[in-house]
């Protein structure tokens, strides 16, 4: 009977033994959460990622002065004619609605990039071109934001103009780039299409492209943000139907920052100058002036704009551009633009991850040569659906 219990109690003892050797069992592992879709349609074929992106965007302007841009904001067009009329408008269009496909896979030489992007702002509601390069390691060729600007330096506005005063231009360019820093820092060069310069004279003749710009950037990565300092050279060339032709030296520069502050808000500056920049927004390069001498244009501007997020859906940005051209001494032309403002205030609500909705205050004023002021007045609501 002992020698029973002992053998029994013997084997209790082994057996808690083995179970207390025994590793626990593992913990069921937590749920897995899914992050937010990528905003686009995108396909694998073969090596390749696919993706077609773009946006539905609706705008509802109201001008409360006359102002000859109704689609966008420019202060440009705002009459300076000192009427009494204040020349209200209304007006709805979604011209500003895009389509851009994107592909991406590698190559014998590196990875391959392709990207075509166009909108509805051509003429008569057209679809014009927007973007459409390559890139293959550190060379791109074809159209683009120019290598003068800062394209990560632009303050969300609804309007599809943008504050005025800092370069904003695409354009038809063979560009290298090579890095810095593994954080981003890096530096670029470009040829780059030389056209839309225009000249400030009524005296008859022919503009002619006689060299392409050579622009070139580098930018500054770190913790808060970026730095970049843009540069740019050409010429200009007037070729009169009464006098010898004449070739002035154009160039500028634009130094541009964009900081993050606090958890989500953002500080944007950019500051411009040179002889002949004001091409890169649309504006006059080179004038004649009283004694027929091809004189480039001094510009000088600068934005300043702030992105506050109220909470994870509501957002606004606050911005401010000024910009002044120097003309040359005794131009002899009237209605030139000497001094620009613009002004936006702005807020918007994300309802999903990808739409939104948001309404738009902005003013503007331009002051001409000859002393003749306008300002205007809009305010802007608009509603965009993410493809």
């Amino acid at each position: 009977m002992n020698r029973l219990v002992s053998s029994s109690a013997f084997g209790l003892v082994t057996s808690l033994s083995s179970l207390l050797a025994q590793e626990p069992a593992p913990m069921p592992a937590p749920p897995v959460t899914q992050s937010p879709p990528a905003k686009g349609l995108q396909w694998k074929v073969g090596e390749f990622d696919v993706k077609l992106g773009g946006y539905v965007k609706v705008d509802l302007i109201h001008d409360f002065d006359e102002i000859g841009s109704t689609d966008s904001f420019d202060p440009r067009t705002i009459p300076t004619n000192d009427e009494d009329d204040p020349g209200m408008n209304t007006r709805l269009h979604a011209r500003s609605t895009r389509l851009n496909l994107d592909v991406r896979g590698p190559t014998s030489e590196g990875d391959l990039r392709i990207f075509v992007e166009g909108d509805f702002f051509g003429d008569g509601n057209a679809f014009r071109l927007r973007h459409a390069f390559g890139t293959l390691g550190g060379v791109l060729g074809g159209q683009t934001w120019s290598t003068f600007m800062d394209e990560d330096c632009m303050p969300e506005t609804l309007d599809f103009e943008s504050p005025i005063a800092f370069p904003l231009i695409r354009q038809a360019q063979i560009r290298y780039r090579g890095e810095i820093t593994k954080a981003g820092s890096y530096w670029a060069v470009a040829v780059e299409d030389p056209a839309s310069r225009q000249l400030a004279t009524a005296t008859p003749g022919e503009v002619e492209e006689a060299t392409p710009d050579f622009c070139g950037r580098v930018r500054w990565a770190h913790g808060m943000g970026h730095c970049q300092l843009g540069v740019f050279g050409g010429t200009a060339r007037f070729d009169p139907d009464a006098a010898p032709a004449e070739t002035v030296v154009l160039y500028g520069m634009n130094f541009s920052t964009r900081l993050d502050v606090c958890e989500r808000d953002h500080f944007f500056f950019q500051g411009t100058y040179g002889p002949g920049v004001g091409r890169y927004r649309g504006g006059f390069t080179a004038a004649l002036d009283s004694s027929g001498n091809l004189e480039p244009i001094d510009v000088l501007g600068f934005m300043v704009a702030y992105e506050h997020h109220w909470s994870a859906k509501w957002r606004s940005t606050a911005s401010y551009s000024w910009g002044e051209g120097e003309l040359p001494t005794g131009v002899p032309v009237t209605g030139v633009v000497e001094n620009l403002e613009y002004a936006a205030a702005n807020l918007i609500y994300q309802f999903s991850n990808r739409s939104w909705a948001g309404v738009e205050y902005l003013y503007g004023s331009r002051e001409d040569q000859d002393g003749s002021f306008g300002r205007a007045n809009r305010l802007q609501f608009a509603v965009r659906f993410d493809i």
